[in-house]
């Protein structure tokens, strides 16, 4: 949870926004909307929006669209690591639970999902989900399905 300065002087925070745990907010300061604050920074100053900040004292790493495309190049990698991981620790391969967090790589707006899918989509409550259901119309799926992409993983 963040720690709020109990000193005169506001802090504004903007919408979603999302604050790493142990991260302090000195008065005076505000965030920007569609910021990540990483965790343990120490934000002195203003951060502006559309952008991922962290540090002590907190500084702009990149911008909101840059982690994106980061997060995006990352998690067919770290997906291919947890299928060979799953197989060597169980001997098969990974089922649809094991595989929740990487969904989006193999499904989009037009595929049902499996209700362990669907409760990623709901983490964040009715108005998250209803945004996330959006987001996922408009995904473009890197493999045809859930198959193909465990196929891939040599």
């Amino acid at each position: 949870m963040a720690k709020y300065s109990d000193h005169r002087g506001g802090v504004r925070i903007g919408n979603n926004v999302f604050i790493g745990m142990d991260s302090t907010i000195l008065k005076g300061v505000n965030i920007g909307n569609n910021v990540i604050i990483g965790a343990n920074s120490l934000v002195n100053k203003d951060i502006p929006d559309n952008c991922v900040a962290a540090g002590n004292p907190c500084r702009i790493i990149m911008s909101l669209e840059e982690y994106y495309e980061k997060r995006k190049r990352a998690q067919v990698k770290e997906a291919s690591e947890l299928v060979q991981l799953y197989r060597d620790r169980y001997g098969k391969d990974p089922d649809e639970r094991a595989l929740h967090e990487f969904f989006w790589l193999f499904t989009d707006g037009e595929d049902s999902l499996p209700d362990c899918w669907k409760s990623m989509m709901h983490l964040g409550g009715q108005e998250s989900y209803i945004h996330s259901k959006a987001v996922h119309k408009m995904n473009k799926k890197q493999f045809s399905d859930m198959k193909a992409f465990i196929d891939s993983v040599k």
